[in-house]
């Protein structure tokens, strides 16, 4: 069993971060459509959800987790770094090359050691882009990693922290449209940020679900927070 609606996640192994991991990348892939039409930046060339999902889709349908959490990640990195499409399948796949790189050789993960793998992380996504650009997933991506990494010690269990977590990344995503004009313009906000950002959405539908069968029946995420969380 992954996070548990009755047993606190205070260590996380290499099945959890597995079945978090396929949680938020079905989100991704089912909402890929939809990151296509809101796709403007860098070029409004349409294919920012058809470039993630093809990037994570390998990870959903070959890979098996094994107990370690390092093991996993390492996997998981490798799977998506070869299946990286886009500037936003770059950015995600080097995202889990930092937190793999940025993990020790561990069966399991306690919180703080899981928020320094995530901050650690940031770098590689900014290395990942010769231009680098605020107001984009780097940035919702930063600024959640900053929130992991500043907030982690006032939680008890990974599940109320990523819950935690939610407002921060909408607040990012909010302001991708007034960082850059191309955005505004079109009214929409960055394709690539908010694909990360459903794909943390998915495991937040995961978390407060709490039942492992439901990995693959998630109500939507307005469903979910008008019901009580069961933490």
């Amino acid at each position: 069993m992954a996070f548990s609606a009755n047993v606190p996640l205070v260590k996380m192994d290499g099945r959890n971060l597995y079945y978090t991991f396929v949680a938020g990348a079905r989100k991704v892939i089912a909402h890929q459509i939809e990151l296509n039409r809101i796709n403007v930046f860098p070029v409004s060339d349409g294919d920012t959800g058809t470039n993630l999902a093809s990037t994570i889709r390998s990870v959903v349908e070959s890979l098996h987790p094994h107990r370690s959490y390092k093991i996993t990640a390492d996997r998981i990195a490798e799977a998506i770094l070869v299946n990286a499409r886009g500037n936003s399948g770059i950015i995600f796949a080097q995202f889990f090359y930092g937190l793999s790189n940025e993990t020790e050789d561990l069966h399991s993960v306690n919180m703080r050691q899981f928020a320094e793998s995530i901050q650690g992380s940031v770098k590689y996504v900014y290395e990942a882009v010769a231009n680098p650009v605020e107001g984009t997933m780097l940035t919702v991506i930063k600024e959640w990693a900053d929130y992991i990494y500043n907030s982690w010690n006032k939680f008890t269990d990974f599940d109320q922290l990523l819950l935690s977590s939610y407002d921060t990344l909408l607040k990012s995503l909010s302001e991708t449209k007034i960082k850059l004009k191309v955005l505004a313009k079109a009214n929409v906000v960055d394709a690539g940020a908010k694909g990360f950002v459903l794909f943390v959405e998915g495991i937040i539908e995961y978390i407060i679900q709490g039942i492992l069968k439901n990995l693959f029946w998630l109500k939507p995420m307005h469903q979910l927070f008008q019901e009580p969380r069961k933490l």
